[in-house]
């Protein structure tokens, strides 16, 4: 028989045990609710939920009656009543600006390919009213090794693409707070207020990922308790079928951009690996080609080139397993009735804006895709500089077998990185050989550093040449 003492013992530890099952199933330990004034909470919910509508999840009906009266009443205690449950993230701003993070009683469920708005709970001690950043290491770009050239060429410096040395194809998240009106980019600096945060995955299932919030350096506290760990529950999205068709009616290739009410492109850009290139917001797309996209209501843009119309009309993804769209392209002209074809002289598959890693640039197919959609009838596909070695395998001396009879494509050479760059950047187009003498197949030795001996080679061929541009790019 147990003794007092012992008994106490028992007892206590069975009462933790409960408490932390308790904890640990539905957050119920989480206080929550906290002393703040009732009106500029009650304007502060009443945009939540203003948002939520906007972005196509409301709450249930009986519940907005309930927050719409607790508002009329100026009542924050029982807003947050009716709120709580319904937070993913309770954010815990303490007086010296630390940061914690902890998992609130809502159910961490995500719509793949899609962006899913969760309601997140900010406890503001220090009433600042900074910006408040959502972080995880499950977030970000998927690719690496975009040069700094081309971002500041593209204007995308602010994206810090370049910082990114390796890919990191594990990345299936990307996350956001919702600061378009009537939500607010900054904290209010309310003892508590709720956000919005938008997160998209690219993966479907149960994946866990440690979300973190900041609102500036250094700001985390102490044990790592400005992040928190979230299994999520991630239902599979939807597999569009495109059916394009010409306009004479024949199946082809087109570019498309999707884009949402809120103006999210899809697939987004920091989540796109070949065929998809992540520097530019269409994708390319054949007849019975697949997208992956979220059920609900989208804008779709498309056409295929300068030879088209650009149309635009929503489309309703359903919510099942797979969907078909239908596409029909319009021109505006068509040059080949007038003995005119269509190419462009100058494309590259790496260096530039395209990614080192997880490949040294793209491949043949990647390539003809973006040929083919914009409605080229010539497309040239030059080897330079970067990644020099791994693209010069795609050269043939016809034109590649991917190739169409009103869509060719060639693998050439340009002279920039290497050789007589100095002296002005020279494409050589229809060669017969890639591999000038004494060159050995690389780019580090034999090449003449000025360009008649080059363009002589060239000629001597049959292939085309010229400048391209200076040596400046």
């Amino acid at each position: 028989m147990l003794g007092g003492t012992a008994m106490s013992r028992l007892v206590t530890c069975f009462l933790c045990s409960f408490a932390l099952a308790a904890t640990v199933r539905g957050q119920t330990a989480i206080e929550l609710r906290v002393p703040v004034e009732g009106q500029p909470l009650s304007a502060n919910i009443t945009r939540v939920l203003q948002a939520l509508q906007f972005l196509g999840t409301p709450l249930s009906g009986d519940t907005i009656k309930e927050v719409e009266a607790a508002a009329q009443a100026l009542d924050a205690d029982r807003l947050q009543d009716l709120l709580d449950p319904h937070v993913l993230l309770l954010v815990t701003i303490n007086p010296e600006s630390r940061v914690k993070v902890q998992r609130g009683p809502a159910k961490a469920r995500l719509q793949q390919a899609g962006f899913s708005p969760v309601l997140v709970k900010i406890i503001n001690q220090s009433t600042l009213t900074r910006e408040l950043r959502m972080v995880s290491p499950q977030s970000g770009q998927v690719y690496a090794g975009m040069t700094p050239l081309s971002a500041q060429r593209m204007q995308r410096t602010q994206l810090k693409e370049t910082l990114e040395k390796d890919a990191v194809p594990g990345r299936f998240l990307e996350l956001e707070m919702y600061s378009r009106p009537p939500m607010t980019p900054n904290l209010s600096g309310l003892a508590a207020e709720y956000a919005i945060a938008l997160i998209y995955s690219s993966e479907s299932g149960r994946r866990e990922a440690t979300i973190g919030f900041e609102v500036g350096q250094g700001n985390q506290d102490l044990g790592f308790r400005g992040e928190a760990p979230v299994l999520f529950d991630i239902r599979p999205a939807v597999q569009v079928r495109l059916r394009v068709k010409d306009d004479d009616g024949k199946p082809t290739a087109a570019r498309f951009i999707f884009r949402d009410e809120a103006g999210h492109v899809f697939p987004p850009q920091a989540k796109r690996l070949a065929p998809d290139f992540y520097f530019q917001p269409q994708i390319y797309r054949r007849d019975g080609d697949v997208v992956l996209l979220p059920p609900g209501r989208l804008t779709m843009q498309y056409d295929r080139g300068p030879e088209y119309r650009q149309l635009r009309r929503d489309v309703t993804i359903p919510s099942r397993a797979s969907a078909e769209v239908e596409v029909k392209l319009e021109r505006w002209i068509n040059p080949m009735d007038y003995g005119f074809y269509s190419g462009d002289h100058h494309i590259h598959g790496a260096g530039c804006a395209h990614y080192t890693s997880p490949t040294e640039g793209v491949t043949p197919e990647d390539m003809f895709l973006q040929v083919n959609g914009e409605g080229l009838n010539v497309g040239c596909v030059l080897t330079w500089g970067p990644c020099f070695d791994y693209q010069r395998r795609f050269f043939t001396p016809a034109v590649h077998q991917l190739s169409g009879p009103l869509s060719v494509m060639k693998y050439d050479l340009e002279i920039s990185g290497f050789g007589s760059e100095a002296l002005g950047h020279v494409c050589l187009l229809n060669l017969k050989d890639q591999t000038y003498p004494g060159s050995d197949g690389t780019k580090i030795k034999g090449w003449p550093t000025w360009t008649t001996p080059v363009m002589k080679w060239a000629k001597a061929q049959g292939a085309v040449t010229g400048y391209a541009h200076s040596a400046s790019g």
